[in-house]
């Protein structure tokens, strides 16, 4: 449930969405040039597939927005939390509570071993940080 709280939170994200968007302008671009590039400089329009020439643009659009997710849903050191957080690391179970925008740190136990995965959003049974 956690899960499904935050990739929302990642996915309303305005700068997500707009840097999505700009890679599926470009990436739609290039590839629709490439597989109909012939019909358009041409310039015979009328026999552009104009479903093909959307699904152009929405694919790289949901390839980036996926990868974005993905690597947010991801928990790394030296990064900026996307939410108030817990995180608990999963090789000594310890607990770490961060604000948002604060720095994701190495876990006090494991140092560079540290492998931090979600306990929730604002876990009030983890005390110490």
């Amino acid at each position: 449930m956690h899960n499904l709280h935050l990739l929302i939170i990642i996915v309303k994200s305005k700068e997500l969405i707009i840097r999505a968007i700009k890679i599926a302008l470009i990436v739609g671009i290039i590839l629709n040039i490439i597989n109909q590039g012939d019909y358009i400089f041409s310039l015979e329009f009328e026999k552009i597939n104009i479903y093909k020439a959307i699904l152009t643009f929405f694919v790289p659009f949901f390839v980036s927005m996926y990868t974005a997710i993905t690597m947010k849903m991801k928990f790394h050191v030296g990064e900026k939390a996307i939410e108030n957080i817990t995180l608990r690391c999963k090789i000594c179970n310890s607990c770490k509570n961060l604000k948002k925008e604060e720095i994701i740190p190495f876990c006090d136990t494991c140092n560079e071993n540290t492998v931090w995965k979600l306990s929730s959003i604002k876990d009030k049974k983890c005390n110490h940080s």
